[in-house]
């Protein structure tokens, strides 16, 4: 009895073999998961091992359906092991959320049963049945898309996100870049407002317009495993009412911001890797975050919501009505200015490019389509929060307040020993630096920001004959000229006037001045 029933099951996973490769069309993704994609629609793919919504759950179902016997665990398991055998001999191909670039035409999954994409070409968009890309489906985080109307006006928008009018197009900027560009680093889009500026509904709606979901929102990660586990199943990823951002936690959006990579140990085996590895458009509200660190601080775009006018408020039905009446016209006008900007990216170019400098590209070309001034509000808080950054850390306020002359060929450690108050009324704050190796990691994660309002931080890789890393650091000309001005005994006004081509950009010769410095030291011991 015992061998019969082995052949049996050896004969229903034969048969689940062959239903699938009859109906799927069998692949590996590049971060090496076997999917299937059935023939009818070989854009859609879903994966082999994807839980109730994968391949193999799928077969489960249709053999039932088509034999009325139910597939045994043991021959569920043998089928899907040589399924993946047989996926694992294709060529790796990508599996794209929600967007995907195939020589330069966008294509966009609506999310629909039918399989309808959204086509981006030539500054028009259109619908299409099939695309020339995969999309990844197995997710439960992918819902459908409103048809959008031919007709659309985007203007719509802000009678129900209640957006302040010079940050306007950089939300639009944000909106435009997470449905024409899939493969580019995206800013971490930021809402901020007091209590009763409607962030969490403005959010939600801004997540239902680009990359619907039946779960709009996360909560706060506890972890960065948790997180890379929530922000893999979407395109867009919000995150509501933050009240702080941990560095854990800013690092990880950091990440996803320009793309992050996890490798974990996969389950129920020793010697098996999963790699998590995904870009993701990512979303973040709150009233007041607290410290940003300045390598976030480089990579966000904050709009600010204004506050609801009580005698303005709706109840939430009525606001749900007239929200899902308004979608599909402002969807539509959001593709129309998306597939307008995506025609002329090209032709875009923005000097001094900030470090999102394709987002920033983005929202050069809505500026030049809708007249706006979004760049300059854009870069004018870029410099706002790199001035909160630094602020945040006592050290590095401590350098801004007291090193008003060149610091040229300076150790970490004679950094520290120089800014360190020496008085017996001052208390070593809790992250102040303990040696010179922390100076210099210091120094590394804000010299961008520094560099942005001015000052100028060069290390020299330790090549010198300490074979020490030295730094050299020249505060912004400005703050040089008011306090050299304030004492003429040391430096003449005059010599400062012939001075006044001293700036951040001429650091080939503020180099070459750290190196004569060196020189004359080492002449002078």
């Amino acid at each position: 009895m015992s061998g019969r029933g082995e052949g049996d099951k050896k004969s229903v996973a034969a048969r689940l073999v062959d239903m699938a490769r009859e109906r799927y069309v069998l692949g590996v993704s590049k971060d090496g998961e076997p999917f299937g994609a059935e023939r009818s629609r070989p854009h859609l793919a879903i994966l082999l091992r994807g839980g109730r919504a994968g391949l193999r759950a799928d077969l489960a179902a249709r053999y039932f359906t088509e034999t009325g016997a139910v597939a045994g665990g043991q021959a569920l398991t043998d089928a899907t092991l040589i399924l993946e055998g047989l996926a694992a001999t294709q060529a790796p191909d990508k599996l794209n959320l929600r967007v995907a670039d195939h020589h330069g035409t966008i294509y966009i999954d609506t999310g629909d049963p039918n399989g309808q994409v959204i086509k981006v070409c030539d500054g028009r968009w259109s619908m299409a049945p099939t695309a020339p890309v995969r999309f990844l489906r197995n997710t439960k985080l992918t819902g459908a898309m409103p048809a959008p109307s031919p007709r659309g006006d985007v203007t719509k928008l802000w009678e129900f996100v209640n957006v302040a009018v010079e940050d306007r197009p950089v939300l639009l900027a944000f909106l435009v870049a997470a449905l024409v560009q899939c493969d580019v680093p995206h800013p971490v889009l930021a809402l901020f407002g007091e209590q009763g500026s409607a962030k969490t509904t403005s959010t939600r709606s801004l997540v239902e317009l680009i990359d619907p979901s039946p779960a709009p929102f996360r909560q706060a990660p506890r972890d960065a495993d948790s997180w890379a586990v929530a922000a893999s199943g979407s395109w867009v990823v919000a995150l509501d009412n933050l009240s702080a951002i941990p560095p854990w936690l800013s690092d990880s959006l950091c990440r996803a911001a320009t793309g992050d990579a996890m490798v974990k140990r996969s389950l129920y085996t020793d010697a098996d890797l999963a790699v998590i590895k995904f870009r993701r458009c990512v979303i973040i509200n709150g009233i007041d975050v607290g410290a940003i660190r300045p390598d976030l601080a480089e990579r966000l775009a904050i709009v600010e919501l204004r506050r609801i006018d009580p005698r303005m408020r709706q109840s939430e039905a009525e606001m749900r009505q007239r929200w899902e009446t308004a979608l599909p016209g402002i969807f539509g006008g959001l593709l129309d200015l998306a597939a307008s900007v995506h025609h002329r990216l090209e032709t875009i170019t923005v000097e001094d490019s900030p470090r999102m400098a394709d987002f920033c590209r983005t929202l050069a070309a809505v500026d030049e389509i809708l007249s706006t001034n979004g760049v300059r509000r854009y870069m004018s808080r870029a410099n706002q929060l790199s001035e909160d950054s630094l602020s945040v850390d006592p050290f590095i306020e401590q350098l801004r307040s007291r090193t008003l002359e060149p610091a040229v060929g300076q150790s970490g450690s004679d950094l520290l020993m120089l800014l360190t108050p020496v008085n017996d009324d001052w208390q070593r704050p809790r992250d102040w630096p303990k040696n010179g190796r922390d100076v210099s990691g210091l120094l590394r994660r804000h010299a961008p920001a520094l560099r942005n309002l001015g000052w100028v931080i060069e290390d020299d890789g330790a090549r010198n004959r300490r074979n020490v890393l030295l730094w050299t650091i020249y505060p912004p000309y400005k703050d040089v000229v008011a306090q050299r001005a304030s004492q003429p005994s040391r430096l003449s006004l005059t010599q400062i006037s012939e001075n006044a081509n001293f700036d951040r950009s001429q650091q080939k010769v503020l180099n070459a001045d750290a190196k004569a410095g060196e020189g004359r030291t080492a002449a002078a011991s």
